[in-house]
């Protein structure tokens, strides 16, 4: 993936020394580290290294046909974003480009704000990864939740999930509230291949007293009130996953019986000596420290290790700061959807001012954050829009950010469209109801693209 460096790197494949040249002291005077590259196959192993963050090509650079170029890009699964540029450029050769993948094509005579713009959406740009899409076309699922992210943490936390996936094993994933446990939970369902359903149940929302009847489900009869038999969450999700949230809150007893089940596979309702088998796959999932519960006796060691066969533990927000400003963007955008309200613009100084404060919330606290400033604020979001924790931030803390920063919502939405057309292989209706928009609307934005 694309890694969240301070300052970002742009390595500018051109073969002219002095073109490039010229264009490598604009690049680093705004503030990237640059470097050339005239050779076609190096650039190509550069790539590969995942060493640069955006790649700018000379259309005239001898050894290099951009559209191959492109096209061995894409089908090795590589996420650095192309930028081409040059002096004579058809509008047929831009279109083409930009269909095989450049997020955009400019004339050497353009200013240093197209020239800036053209790096940022380079930078903004990142596709799934390659376990996320391989396990998609195997199991043929139209339901995988995108995952928006391009630090290098949140990108081996979902390489992880993807080779798990397939296996019917258990998951227990660790990690601070807020974090984004039932998301990943539900994206590892969506490439395991199981058919059945995917259930959650938050344990600690649930009396002790009826989680047994939730889990395991109660037969006619098995206690005052109980007019007809019910199957629990267990049955609810044979064949499929069944997401056991905040599972260090279960007591003692459904400890025992929960053991059971993943020894046996079977299940037995309230008020039944019958088993009923059962064939879940079981992610755990909890924002408290287990081994130290065990170490108290609150928790059973056998129970601990038989959920820890994988482990995936999840990142707090202030160690992915790279995600924050598309994961703001793209919250900005479900929650004006969800309340039929105009999409305002977020100004670069907003996203800087996010991606430094250190959210004890994590994503949640996010998420809550600009479906409030949707509500709130005006047409344009800025810094006087924000929570005083957040607005009266040092400056310095955030200047090493600002290269990075993509600047406008119209660049987070083609990244959201591009990495959801690559998520669906370019299905154009998969992915409209991914986007949750219509065709029509996708193919018009595309156009506008």
């Amino acid at each position: 993936m694309i890694t969240a460096l301070g300052r970002g790197t742009v390595l500018i494949a051109d073969e002219d020394t002095e073109r490039a040249q010229s264009l490598k002291t604009r690049v680093s005077s705004m503030g990237y580290s640059a470097s050339i590259q005239p050779n076609a196959r190096k650039t190509l192993r550069k790539i590969r290294s995942r060493s640069v963050n955006a790649v700018i090509i000379s259309a005239s650079v001898g050894d290099m046909n951009i559209s191959g170029f492109l096209e061995t890009l894409r089908k090795a699964n590589l996420a650095t974003g192309i930028v081409i540029y040059g002096k004579n450029i058809s509008a047929e050769d831009a279109i083409s480009w930009m269909k095989s993948g450049a997020v955009d094509v400019i004339l050497q005579i353009e200013g240093e704000q197209a020239l800036k713009s053209a790096i940022q959406r380079a930078f903004s740009f990142s596709i799934k990864s390659i376990e996320s899409r391989s396990s998609s076309q195997s199991n043929g699922k139209e339901d995988i939740p995108p995952l928006l992210y391009r630090s290098r943490i949140m990108g081996e936390v979902v390489k992880k999930a993807g080779r798990v996936a397939p296996v019917k094993v258990t998951v227990l994933l660790t990690g601070e509230s807020g974090t984004g446990k039932d998301v990943l939970a539900k994206h590892i369902h969506a490439l395991s291949g199981r058919t059945g359903a995917y259930v959650a149940l938050n344990c600690s929302a649930i009396p002790e007293t009826l989680l047994e009847d939730e889990l395991f489900g109660h037969e006619r009869g098995a206690y005052t009130g109980a007019e007809r038999s019910r199957e629990g969450k267990f049955e609810a999700a044979s064949h499929g996953t069944l997401l056991l949230d905040e599972i260090g809150e279960i007591p003692p007893d459904v400890q025992v019986k929960l053991l059971r089940i993943l020894e046996e596979n079977v299940v037995t309702r309230l008020g039944s000596n019958q088993p009923r088998p059962v064939d879940v796959r079981l992610i755990a999932a909890t924002n408290s420290d287990l081994k130290a519960a065990v170490r108290k006796g609150t928790f059973r060691e056998d129970l601990y290790y038989r959920l820890k066969v994988i482990e995936i533990h999840l990142p707090p927000l202030r160690s992915r700061k790279g995600d924050i400003p598309m994961l703001a963007v793209s919250f900005m955008r479900a929650a004006a959807e969800k309340h039929n309200l105009p999409l305002p613009e977020i100004t670069s100084a907003v996203l800087e001012r996010l991606s430094a404060f250190s959210w004890p919330g994590n994503v949640r606290q996010l998420r809550n954050l600009m479906e409030s400033l949707l509500i709130i604020s005006g047409s344009v979001i800025d810094i006087a829009d924000l929570p005083q924790e957040i607005a009266d931030m040092p400056s310095g803390e955030t200047q090493e950010l600002h290269a990075e920063l993509p600047v406008s919502l119209e660049e987070l939405e083609r990244l959201a469209i591009e990495k959801t057309l690559e998520i669906t292989r370019g299905n154009r209706t998969k992915a409209a109801e991914l986007l949750g928009i219509g065709r029509r609307t996708l193919q018009r934005k595309l156009k506008e693209m």
